[in-house]
């Protein structure tokens, strides 16, 4: 009974310091892409779709990427990449928000006058 519990302590003690390999994502997914012909080609997108190209190069590295061209090729890759942000900032949005009315620019001009008539009136109160 006491090795069994000394080989539980010996457990629990080595539990979260895993000693398995840990990699960068991106480098990973490139890399895989790379052995299965997966990864986008950035310059021929450039040449062939610039608005993708684009979005790829600049924007996060998502999945889709890879659906792009070689096997595995997915037609709606190119629409998932370009409207991924709207995805991801949609449900941050729980409510619709009306158009605040707009003053009227009568409005903003006698603002604009009525601070140096109150500035007027305080200067003339101290004397």
């Amino acid at each position: 009974m006491k090795g069994f519990k000394i080989w539980i302590m010996e457990k629990f003690k080595r539990f979260g310091q895993s000693q398995t390999l840990q990699t960068d994502y991106i480098t990973y997914m490139d890399e895989l892409g790379s052995f299965t012909g997966a990864k986008p080609n950035i310059p021929w997108l450039f040449l062939t779709d610039p608005r993708l190209a684009l979005e790829v190069y600049f924007g996060p590295c998502s999945p889709y990427q890879f659906r792009l061209m070689g096997p595995g090729k997915w037609d709606g890759a190119r629409n998932a990449i370009l409207t991924q942000w709207n995805r991801t900032v949609k449900p941050t949005r729980t409510r619709v928000v009306s158009e605040a009315q707009r003053p009227h620019p009568f409005y903003n001009l006698l603002k604009m006058l009525s601070f140096p008539l109150l500035l007027l009136a305080a200067t003339l109160t101290f004397y």
